[in-house]
């Protein structure tokens, strides 16, 4: 039977509340330790800790009341330093600040978009990230809609001097809408150099969500470097269809203004805190979410949730006075959502340094209830996991898919680490996913905290049991 080393005394005067009996208790082990909680009771301590005193989501709020963290800004800095303040005050063994460069882009103040043939009004916007601006003027076309990047190859030589409105919705059909989002994104993150490659001016894109709404889903677009750098702007999904309707009868021309404008690369840091390992300190278990978010909004379910939810793991564990076996590590990532620089680095700075990290656990897909978790491990491992299931069934988070576990820890594949990343409930992340709407009114505190809970077991699992040598699990 694998055992936990818990510091009795301080686990029982959290709960004693004056007990006569306990505190007696207190004054015979005060100054020691014992093994005394087999894996599940550890895991059932963990989970009441998280439920009942959990800080997640106070943490949460005064994350998104410092505004909008995108890489390069003021805002991101004062993250940062609040990061590092936070880690501090729960008094783990080290918290260190690591250097990255990152990417700085602005939008600016002017984000325009006004029919002026065909129409009158005006469209919801917002310019995609290291798009280029228009000059003062601004651009004017006619609009040509297409459905997918192939669609606008097969149009071809029709684009040019057009503004390109690419309309490809998200599928509805598609239970997982991170599927359906993986499936109508790359005319997002391609569309402006597959434009440019045919002579177009300029694109409009459809909001990345299955909503109906109001407000355009910012997000990071790629320029390819042998095309011409065209401005590209998002479109809210109620004006895509109003415009694409309009299109059915008429010949419709834009005239397009954004301000936005890219930077030189700037200093910034990933913020990084730990337990130190008991038993095998050089083995590694991270947590982590991205520090990051986009400018409309505060970023409170992408990835303000997932940067509480990787703190409240160490703290919860902390706060048990548990001993883990393992190194455990939580890391908040700066630059996820212009290209994955903080989780670069953190990557290579871990490969020099020899660091062995067997697993590591990324929560950015949102602040929902927990269904389980997807992951990158070979079919022994799985099987392994598979076997740990009871773990999570009183949390209903008992799912486990083959997949990838984030794009943060995805460096780390290289060096062997197994990857897992969170599945919460998707049903309604895109519906504020990278908007002004990713408020901390969006997000459960119940859900939220539930989703630290799962982390955290599986944080204990891998670290006490580890994935080497499958054994019986008591």
């Amino acid at each position: 039977m694998r055992k936990f080393q818990i510091d009795l005394a301080s686990t029982f005067q959290r709960s004693a509340r004056g007990s006569a009996a306990l505190l007696t208790l207190i004054g015979i082990l005060i100054f020691s330790q014992m093994i005394i909680a087999n894996t599940k009771e550890t895991t059932e301590l963990i989970t009441s800790e998280i439920i009942k005193n959990g800080q997640a989501y106070s943490n949460l709020k005064e994350l998104v009341s410092r505004g909008s963290r995108l890489s390069g800004s003021k805002g991101a800095e004062k993250a940062v330093a609040w990061a590092k303040e936070k880690l501090e005050s729960y008094h783990f063994d080290k918290v260190w600040m690591q250097e990255v460069m990152v990417p700085h882009w602005e939008r600016g103040k002017t984000e325009e978009a006004s029919y002026t043939k065909g129409e009158k009004g005006q469209l919801r916007i917002a310019a995609l990230g290291t798009s280029i601006g228009t000059d003062d003027a601004g651009i004017e076309g006619e609009v040509i809609e297409v459905l997918s990047l192939d669609d606008a190859a097969k149009k071809g030589d029709q684009l040019k001097g057009k503004i390109v409105f690419y309309n490809g919705p998200m599928d509805p059909t598609l239970m997982d809408t991170f599927e359906a989002y993986g499936k109508a994104v790359s005319q997002r993150v391609g569309g402006a150099s597959q434009a440019a490659k045919f002579g177009a001016v300029a694109v409009l894109v459809r909001s990345m969500t299955l909503n109906h709404d109001h407000y355009p889903h910012t997000g990071v677009m790629k320029y390819k470097s042998e095309t011409e750098k065209i401005p590209a702007a998002a479109v809210a999904t109620a004006d895509a269809d109003r415009l694409s309707e309009l299109l059915k009868t008429k010949k419709i021309h834009i005239r397009l203004k954004l301000s936005a404008k890219n930077f030189d690369l700037i200093k910034s840091h990933n913020v990084i805190g730990e337990i130190k390992g008991s038993e095998f300190p050089s083995e590694i278990i991270l947590v982590g979410g991205h520090l990051d978010s986009w400018d409309l909004g505060p970023g409170a379910h992408d990835d303000g949730a997932g940067v509480v939810q990787s703190i409240e793991v160490l703290r919860a564990i902390k706060a048990l006075n548990i001993k883990p076996k393992r190194t455990l590590r939580v890391v908040l990532f700066m630059a996820e959502e212009f290209g994955g620089s903080g989780g670069a680095e953190y990557a290579k700075q871990a490969s020099s340094k020899n660091e062995k990290h067997i697993a590591a656990i990324e929560s950015d897909r949102g602040g929902f209830t927990p269904r389980g978790f997807e992951t990158n491990a070979d079919e022994k491992t799985v099987k392994r996991i598979e076997s740990w299931r009871t773990f999570f069934s009183p949390l209903k988070a008992d799912l486990l898919k083959k997949g990838s576990g984030g794009s943060d820890i995805e460096p780390l594949k290289a060096s062997g680490t197994v990857q897992f990343g969170l599945l919460p409930d998707s049903a309604r992340y895109f519906d504020y996913h990278h908007t002004e709407i990713d408020k901390i009114d969006a997000v459960s505190s119940r859900e939220l905290h539930l989703g630290a809970a799962a982390m955290a077991v599986l944080t204990v699992l891998l670290s006490e049991e580890g994935l080497q040598k499958p054994q019986e699990i008591p």
